[in-house]
C-alpha cells in the first residue's frame, strides 16, 4: 500500500464540533481514518435487490460463476433444491427443456448482472482496533435472475408447432445473381452508421458474441477470501496532515456537489 494510503490525523482532544463545521453538538469519539487504493480497481459491489435481509456465507453458493471481462457481464448458477417438498417436478421438467434436450430438471437458477451507474463514490469500509479503513469501489453491478430459459422454452414450442402445419411454398434454393454497386457514403450516412453501431442493439450483439470465461467463486471464509480481506487494511500508519476541511475531504471522498453534508437531517 504504502504512498496510496492517507489517513487523516486525530483533532486535538476536547475540541468543539464547530471548530470542524459540525453541529454544535458534543462529540464522544474520534477515530482515526485511512483510506487505502490497494484494491481500488479490483473492488466490486454485488447487489442483490430480491433478496431481503443479510446473506449467510454459503447461501448463494454457486455451482458455475462465469464473466466476459471485455463488457464485464457475471453469471452465476445457484443451485435449487429438487428435493424440496415445494419444488414441483412436473413443471420443473417443462422448464427445464430450456436448459437441456435430455430431459432435466430445472435445478439452477441463473443470476445476472445488471451494471449500475455511479452517480457517486462508494467506499468500503471495515472498523478494526478503533480505526476505519476504507477502499474506493470500482463498480456496482445487481446480480438478477436470469429468464433465458423461458425463452428457449417458448423457442422449442414453436418449432414443434410448426411441423405439424404443411407448408406448401418452397423456399429458394438458389440466390439471385445482384449487381454490385459501389458507393461512396456521405457525412451524413457516415454518422447514421456510427449512430447504428453506437445502438443498444449493436452493444448487445458484441456482448453476445463475446465468449464466457470461467470464473472463480471463493465465498465468506475461505483462506483465498481472507488473503483478498487482508489488503482492506492500510499499512502506514504515518501521521499526514489533511488540508482539507471535514466537508471538502468528504465531498472528495463520496462525490457530493450539495452543500454542507453536515446538515441536520
Amino acid at each position: 500500500m504504502g504512498d496510496n494510503d492517507v489517513e487523516m490525523t486525530e483533532p486535538s482532544k476536547g475540541a468543539a464540533a464547530t471548530d470542524y463545521g459540525l453541529p454544535d453538538d458534543e462529540i464522544v469519539a474520534e477515530i482515526p481514518i485511512y483510506l487505502t487504493h490497494d484494491l481500488a480497481k479490483n473492488l466490486h459491489l454485488l447487489q442483490y435487490p430480491q433478496r431481503s435481509g443479510s446473506i449467510k456465507p454459503g447461501e448463494l453458493l454457486p455451482s458455475v460463476a462465469r464473466i466476459k471481462p471485455i463488457h464485464g457481464q457475471i453469471e452465476m448458477d445457484i443451485p435449487l433444491d429438487v428435493q424440496s417438498p415445494m419444488y414441483n417436478k412436473e413443471r420443473g421438467l417443462e422448464l427445464g427443456a430450456g436448459l437441456s434436450d435430455n430431459n432435466r430438471l430445472l435445478d439452477i437458477t441463473t443470476l445476472v448482472s445488471v451494471n449500475i451507474p455511479k452517480n457517486s463514490t462508494y467506499a468500503a469500509g471495515v472498523f478494526q482496533n478503533g480505526e476505519l479503513h476504507l477502499t474506493p469501489i470500482e463498480k456496482i453491478t445487481q446480480l438478477r435472475p436470469s429468464l433465458k430459459y423461458l425463452d428457449r422454452v417458448a423457442e422449442k414450442e414453436l418449432a414443434a408447432s410448426k411441423l405439424d402445419i404443411d407448408d406448401e411454398e418452397e423456399e429458394y434454393k438458389e440466390v439471385k445473381a445482384q449487381t454490385v454497386q459501389v458507393t461512396v457514403r456521405s457525412a451524413q450516412a457516415e454518422e447514421a452508421l456510427r449512430q447504428q453501431h453506437n445502438s443498444i442493439a449493436f452493444m448487445h450483439q458484441k456482448l453476445e458474441e463475446e465468449p464466457w470465461s470461467k470464473l472463480l467463486y471463493f465465498d465468506v471464509g475461505t483462506e483465498e477470501s481472507n488473503a483478498v480481506y487482508s489488503k482492506l487494511f492500510a499499512s502506514n500508519r504515518e501521521h499526514l496532515t489533511c488540508k482539507d476541511s471535514p466537508d471538502e475531504y468528504l465531498t472528495k471522498i463520496i462525490g457530493s456537489t450539495e452543500a454542507n453534508v453536515f446538515q441536520d437531517i
